[in-house]
């Protein structure tokens, strides 16, 4: 069976939202979480001396220091003092910029500061330390997103190849875009293909190969847009505004996670114009028109792509 259209794979995609994919999920502890609490509780204990000097009117700068020290390390990273450092309009990147041991002036004050207005307890819950971790896990890895694709690919008969030796040899293969390996550069030397769309010059995630015809994935794993996830959208949208001039080779653009569902709901009938989802709809629209070797897939479009790919 030939491959269909693109819009085929589409309207697959569009039907077919994304359930929550506990691939992304970070739902065990954090291997350094006693670390993260020891480093914390130590913290606390010199915030209490430093108060306790204070209060005596006695020097505290040996203490400053050792607090300096420990507060620069990332164990550090999420006891309450760091947390307020924030809410000072300052980090512990300008603290090392602007502090030395010699010069603690500015630490000095921060510290007072969180002295002065919060209130710090003995105790150290590992839960809550947790929790800030959680908060900060929102960054998917991108290898996630490529061994799922593998995995799917691999299932449908892909035999999953890291030389040029196995990926020319297997009528059905897979493999991962890698430096000075499967790069622009080798690509175009192997297989003749020039992967250049617009001013991006960087690597793919992911190639397929059917006998002689090619696929170049691009993936992308997204909860919501805005920030540096708008141009992780422009690279996705580009690729398949792209020609690839052969029917031999395919463009892919993948993107799960819940951004995807948002982007495909209604795509078929974008709302006004000037907003940012409604213009990106678009521009998948004319470019799905447009190039007919280019695909937009989620999960489920993915699937069956490759389910008909390997027949």
């Amino acid at each position: 069976m030939a491959l269909n259209t693109n819009q085929h794979y589409f309207d697959i995609s569009i039907n077919s939202p994304e359930p929550l994919d506990l691939r992304y999920a970070h739902l065990n502890w954090d291997a350094d979480i006693d670390a993260y609490v020891e480093t914390t509780q130590k913290i606390k204990e010199l915030l209490a001396t430093i108060k306790t000097l204070k209060d005596m009117h006695k020097d505290a700068d040996d203490i400053y220091v050792a607090l300096y020290r420990l507060l620069m390390t990332d164990l550090a990273s999420k006891s309450e003092l760091n947390c307020f450092i924030n809410a000072c309009d300052c980090t512990t990147g300008v603290l090392k910029q602007e502090c030395n041991i010699t010069n603690l002036n500015l630490f000095k004050y921060v510290v007072d500061l969180y002295l002065l207005h919060r209130d710090f307890t003995d105790l150290t819950p590992k839960e809550w330390i947790q929790a800030l971790i959680d908060k900060g896990s929102s960054r998917a890895d991108g290898k996630i997103g490529e061994c799922k694709l593998v995995d799917i690919a691999t299932a449908q008969g892909f035999v999953f190849v890291e030389d040029w030796a196995g990926f020319m040899a297997e009528p059905l293969a897979v493999t991962v875009f890698k430096k000075g390996v499967f790069d622009i550069s080798n690509i175009k030397e192997k297989l003749g293909v020039n992967l250049q769309f617009n001013a991006q010059n960087k690597m793919l995630d992911l190639i397929l190969k059917k006998d002689d015809m090619y696929v170049f994935l691009e993936a992308k794993h997204m909860k919501e847009c805005g920030g540096s996830q708008d141009k992780q959208m422009k690279e996705l949208i580009d690729i398949i505004k792209t020609d690839t001039g052969s029917n031999k080779i395919k463009y892919v653009a993948f993107l799960d996670g819940f951004y995807s569902n948002l982007l495909l709901r209604n795509i078929k009938n974008p709302a006004a114009k000037n907003a940012k989802t409604p213009n990106q709809q678009r521009d998948i629209n004319e470019a799905l028109a447009r190039n007919q070797n280019s695909y937009w897939l989620n999960t489920a479009g993915f699937k069956q792509f490759v389910h008909d790919l390997a027949l």
